[in-house]
């Protein structure tokens, strides 16, 4: 994917939304796919027979290996080989062909995966169902059964990857809205005191110690969005696993300039603050 960088690259707060933006169309694109693969399934009847016991899927469940929104490359590796061949007029083709009719049809599938079926199939609903789905030629009860149980953890993922998305786009906005008045507010106490070593321009000493006690003001906001973005990112950590190097800002922004944007925007506001008290201590050194 080609990296976004700050034309919203600027402000890394713009360049989140933007991010988490695409990010919520695709969870949603997918989590829709797989409720359309699972009806599709559903009106798929089984075939009778005797299930192999040599089968990896005989005898009950599969575990699934699955993850939400390009998530499940972070979580496991995926098996190779080629593009699953059921014997053609097999209930295991229909099962395919309403696969990639579904999930391997998101608009996003191709630049985000690119996957093949049986690659696909194995990345998310694990390598055993997977070689039942492209390796054996009988759609068994277990075999549907095990399939809709693990299409029904693909979706509950979607959703859960989602809700967390949702709680990063509330989280970025609310800090894009409490920063913007501490940017106006630097550029009022700019103003109001003047150019650099401008002593013609500057404010007298009480208006500039009264700038300066603003100033603090204004750092005790940084540090209180700071300190709750925080708490949000904890909470992403809690409710979501991604991988043990990897968590929801690393994964959303892994294409932008900054993997933390909320705190790299938070940062650069209190640099700026931090050099405005220092002009403002110079310029009080002067006019005392």
């Amino acid at each position: 994917m080609a990296a976004t960088h700050a034309d919203e690259g600027s402000d890394p707060i713009r360049a989140a939304r933007a991010k988490l933006r695409v990010e919520r169309r695709r969870v949603v694109d997918e989590r829709e796919a797989f409720r359309a693969f699972r009806g599709r399934v559903s009106s798929i009847p089984n075939e009778s027979g005797r299930v192999d016991p040599t089968d990896p899927g005989a005898g009950g469940g599969f575990a699934g290996a699955g993850g939400p929104a390009g998530v499940r490359g972070a979580i496991g590796g995926a098996t190779g080989g080629a593009d699953g061949a059921a014997p053609p007029g097999s209930r295991l083709v229909a099962v395919r062909d309403a696969y990639r009719a579904t999930v391997m049809s998101v608009p996003h599938y191709e630049a985000e995966y690119d996957d093949t079926y049986e690659r696909s199939v194995a990345e998310e609903f694990g390598p055993e169902l997977a070689y039942v789905l492209t390796r054996t030629d009988c759609f068994h009860e277990e075999y549907k059964r095990s399939l809709l149980c693990a299409v029904e953890t693909a979706v509950q993922e979607r959703e859960a990857f989602l809700d967390a998305v949702e709680s990063e786009i509330e989280s970025v906005e609310r800090a894009g809205s409490r920063l913007e008045p501490i940017r106006t507010e630097i550029g009022a106490i700019e103003a109001e005191i003047g150019g650099e070593g401008d002593d013609s321009a500057a404010a007298g000493f009480g208006a500039l110690d009264a700038c300066r006690t603003r100033i603090g003001a204004l750092r005790d906001d940084c540090d209180r969005i700071a300190a709750r973005r925080q708490r949000v990112l904890a909470d992403h950590e809690r409710r979501l696993a991604l991988g043990d190097e990897l968590d929801l800002p690393g994964y959303c922004y892994q294409d932008l300039d900054v993997t933390y944007p909320v705190l790299a925007a938070v940062g650069a506001v209190g640099d700026q603050l931090e050099m405005l008290r220092e002009r403002i201590e110079r310029a009080m050194a002067r006019a005392r």
